[in-house]
């Protein structure tokens, strides 16, 4: 299960929208200050995304939270999206390139070119129509996994705040 800390914007019966600032892995990386990658992520702002997150721990908004995704459902739909039209470009320069050059002599790379563009496009298309159904399956829906609850606690008259985990 991957885990992300987000806070609770708004919530409306079982959902809840929940807004987590990505984080890059420059910050804890020694390498840093001489890494161009470390420079280029620098130069853009993180940005803030919200989701809709199912809610079975009754967050409230404002709430701290733990939000959770299964990770095989992660991988299956990053599967789909980047390698389903890859395949389908592949796929279809193969397929032009075989059939073409049997109807129109000479024409084996336009049709390689032609076939390898439909291919990608068509899987788009499906994996665009599969998609709404996809994210309907609570397999592959975020949920909020517990709520922290920050308490304040004094040392020697010192007053700090401490994160105090909630259920499970």
């Amino acid at each position: 299960m991957l885990e992300e800390e987000g806070i609770v914007l708004s919530v409306n019966g079982d959902t809840a929208e929940v807004v987590a600032q990505t984080k890059s892995a420059c910050g804890s990386c020694s390498a840093k200050s001489g890494c161009g990658t470390s420079l280029l992520a620098g130069m853009f702002p993180r940005r803030k995304r919200s989701f809709l997150a199912s809610n079975t721990v009754s967050a409230r908004e404002g709430d701290r939270v733990i939000i959770g995704l299964d990770e095989s459902a992660l991988q299956i739909a990053s599967l789909l999206v980047y390698l389903a039209p890859l395949l389908g470009l592949i796929g279809g320069a193969i397929l032009g390139n075989w059939l073409m050059p049997s109807l129109l002599s000479g024409f084996g790379e336009f049709g390689s070119i032609t076939m390898g563009i439909a291919g990608f496009v068509l899987v788009l298309m499906m994996v665009r129509k599969i998609s709404p159904r996809l994210s309907e399956n609570s397999r592959y829906q975020a949920r909020i996994l517990r709520i922290l609850r920050v308490s304040p606690i004094s040392v020697d008259g010192i007053k700090l705040a401490s994160k105090e985990i909630d259920g499970k």
